[in-house]
Order: structure tokens, then sequence, then C-alpha cells
């Protein structure tokens, strides 16, 4: 069953596969094809990752792009004065009864000229709310108060209107891919077919694969030891679990299979390329055969349609001339297989070359750079200039983004350097690589 889990990029082997590990551990890693991974992969990354708990360990099924942590933009700033007094102040009361202020006498009846006229309203027919001669409210004899606004006679209060506008033009939102929930059908089938004193060796296959096995062995060898009891051979439970382990592999495989063939029209591109190729077609399984073949139409069929439809959008945008969103499209391939027409490629160069010089302001060339370093023509474009007013900021920016668009080094004076060297060759041990011929002028007397 398929389980989310964080790992981190650890380094690139080839153009095909990386290196991974869980994050924040040294274990477990393993490998993942570089179509799985998002656009812009680099070694170091920290993203989650849909994976399967397969027979030989962990199978990566679909990696997603990290979320840039969103910083929030709508605090205030507080400044303070340049006095240096305390910001809270601190007075302590001494413990007893305190004494109330002087209010007047009040023996004999006599009080004060306060409560007086306190008295008097409340007795006063005026004085009650609602009650007043003019009116229901009592408002013609009331007296206004400070700061109060006067409203003119017979105009009602105005009534607050709602400013919030919806915008009618709002883009429809993607329906999402569907995730896949793969039954256990085939799997109880091989489980019930086998002996029961096998049954455990295929469970802890299902759950794990040979280590998985291993580790079962290793602990019940533990347990009887410490209880005197005979332990269990390793070799021939090995072997035994040799022996069950293509069958468990097909029948997961078919369960995943026809999860995805029920929904297949809604799993992403990337969780049908993912069981395709984890297909044993050495099986010689009908059921496999036929499952592989119904689901590689499908995917054939889809990804032709996602690119045409993404090559569609790329040129609808680039009719409108709204050139960043034609940028930002370009980047988002549909498919790992798909690329970008050469006549698309060469209209958005065209644009970004013409739009890209001095006479654009630095806001708009600080977006263009954006969008150009993430889309498929980032080498292809030849900015003329920058802005002749280029701020500090744009001029960093462009620096940063040279790695990606080599014309910028040349504007800004970055030198680039070459790109690195494969890390497999880098690898290999001098002594294992073949002995250069000596050229002819450099030839030993002994050859003469």
């Amino acid at each position: 069953m398929a389980t989310k889990l964080e790992i981190e990029l650890t380094s690139q082997l080839n153009n095909d596969s990386w290196t991974w590990r869980a994050a924040g551990a040294r274990s477990p890693k393993g490998t993942v094809a570089t179509q799985l991974l998002y656009d812009g992969a680099k070694i170091g990354d920290v993203t989650r990752a849909e994976v399967s708990m397969g027979l030989d360990g962990i199978e990566i099924l679909s990696v997603s792009a990290p979320t840039a942590k969103k910083t929030p933009d709508n605090r205030l700033e507080l400044i303070g004065s340049s006095s240096d007094e305390p910001l809270v102040n601190i007075s302590l009361k001494k413990k007893g009864r305190t004494e109330r202020p002087n209010r007047g006498p009040r023996e004999g009846g006599n009080r004060s000229r306060q409560g007086g006229e306190r008295e008097r309203q409340r007795q006063s027919p005026r004085g009650r709310q609602g009650q007043t001669p003019t009116g229901p409210q009592g408002s013609a004899d009331r007296p206004q108060r400070s700061g109060e606004r006067q409203r003119p006679a017979g105009q009602d209060r105005p009534q607050r209107t709602n400013r919030t506008t919806t915008s009618d033009r709002r883009r429809p939102n993607r329906p999402e891919a569907k995730r896949l929930h793969p039954k256990e059908i085939h799997r109880k089938e091989v489980l019930d077919s086998l002996l029961p004193e096998h049954r455990p060796i295929g469970e802890a296959l299902v759950k794990g694969g040979l280590p998985a096995v291993r580790a079962a062995i290793a602990e019940q060898n533990a347990l009887a030891s410490a209880a005197g009891d005979p332990v269990t051979p390793v070799e021939a439970t090995l072997k035994i679990a040799e022996g069950i382990l293509p069958r468990i592999r097909v029948a997961t495989w078919l369960d995943r299979a026809e999860a995805a063939n029920e929904i297949v029209q809604e799993i992403s591109l990337k969780d049908l390329r993912a069981i395709l190729a984890a297909a044993d077609r050495s099986a010689k399984n009908p059921q496999v055969t036929e499952l592989f073949n119904s689901l590689s139409g499908v995917l054939a069929a889809r990804s032709s349609t996602e690119t045409d439809k993404w090559q569609k959008e790329v040129a609808s945008a680039i009719d409108e001339n709204r050139l960043v969103r034609a940028l930002r499209l370009a980047a988002k391939l549909p498919d790992p297989s798909a690329k970008l027409p050469a006549e698309l490629a060469a209209r958005l160069v065209e644009l970004c070359n013409a739009e890209m010089n001095a006479d654009t302001p630095s806001e708009r060339w600080m977006v263009l750079i954006d969008a150009v370093a993430q889309s498929p023509i980032r080498r292809q474009v030849q900015p003329t200039s920058l802005p002749s007013d280029a701020t500090p900021e744009l001029i960093e920016f462009a620096k940063e983004n040279a790695g990606r668009i080599p014309a910028l080094a040349q504007l800004t004076g970055v030198s680039v350097p070459p790109p690195p060297r494969p890390e497999i060759l880098a690898m290999v041990p001098k002594t294992s690589r073949p002995a250069r011929s000596a050229p002819p002028d450099e030839a030993t007397t002994d050859d003469l």
C-alpha cells in the first residue's frame, strides 16, 4: 500500500537516476528515476514522496516538488520612541483598606447635588428611555454629545454596502488525480495456496520482501535461544522464501494494476508509468501481459492528448502576447517525454529577446528572468542589454540566475564555470583506466 515519506536527494548517478535517503536519517535509502522528479531538482532537496513498501525494499511511485515557505507580508513595523523609559511601569500598593474619597455629608438625609440630580432624573418621565413627549425614542430633548455627528431630520441611517466583490473571471480548477488504493485479492490467493508452515514466510514477503524474512528469522531465533528451544535453519528458510517470492511479486503487481485499471482515466500519468515500469514481463502470466498491454495503450493515448493540449495552451498564450504565462506553461511538462516544438520554442525566444532590452523596467526584467530560468529555452535566450537604470536587486538576481541563463553571465560579468564531470567517472580509480598510447615523437629507443 502506498504511503508518504520525506526524502532527501543526495546525489545524481546519471541522467536516469538519483540517490535518496530518508530526511534526517541514514536509512532507508535507495534510488529514484529522474523522470519521476520535478523540474529543477537539486542535491539536498527535502521533498515528499509517495512510496510503496515492496518485496525488495522501498519503491518510489511519485515525487512532489518542495513547497516554498511563505513569509507573511502583512506585518506592521513598530517604531518606538527614542527615550529610554521602561515599557511597563509597575507600582506596588500596601495591603490594607483603602480610604474612599470624600463624597459629601450624608447625615440627616442631605445628599450631594450630583446625587440629587440623579434621583430627580430617575423619577422624571423624561429621564426614562422611550417616554419623551416629542417622540418614542426621546431624541428631541437629548443633548448632543461631544464629537457626535448630527444627522438632518428625516434622514435615515445609511446602510453599509458590501465592498467585497467576487470576480466572475476565475481560472477553472483542474481535477486532481485519484490516488491508487490496491486491494489484496491476488496476494491472499497466493497466501491461501501455501502450506500452513510456509504461510508466515509468505506474509513476511508481502510486508517487506527478503529483508523482512531475515529480520523475522533473527527475531525468532533470538527468542528460541533465550528459551532453550531449537533455532530455525536460516539457509533452508531463505530458499523457501526465494521460491515463493516470484509469485508474491506477480500477485502484488496484479493488485496494483487492477486497481489502476479501474481508474485508468483519472490516475496520474506518473503513477501509471510507475506501475508499467514495475511489471515483470518474464513471469509469462497471461493476466500480466493483458493488463500491461491495456495500460500501455491508455498511457500512450493520454500522454499524446495531454501533450497536444499543452502545446495548444502555449501557442494560445504566445498568440495573445502573454509572454510570462507562455513561459510558465512551457516549464510545466505534462509528461517527461514531452518536448516543446521547435516552432514554439523559436517564437518564445524571439519574444524574450525583443522584450529583454534596455527600455524594459527593472520590475519586468525580474519577472522575465524568473520565468525564463524555469523554462526549457533558458539557454537559447540572448538578451541585448540590462536596463540603463537597473536596480541593485535586479543585478543581484541576474547574477544568481546566470548559471541557468548563460547569456546573463556576459551582461553581468559573471564567469560561469564548466559543467562538472559525471560522478561515476570521477569515482573510477586511475589504475583501472587504460593506459594512453604515447605519440610517435615520444617513442623510446627500444621501440626503434
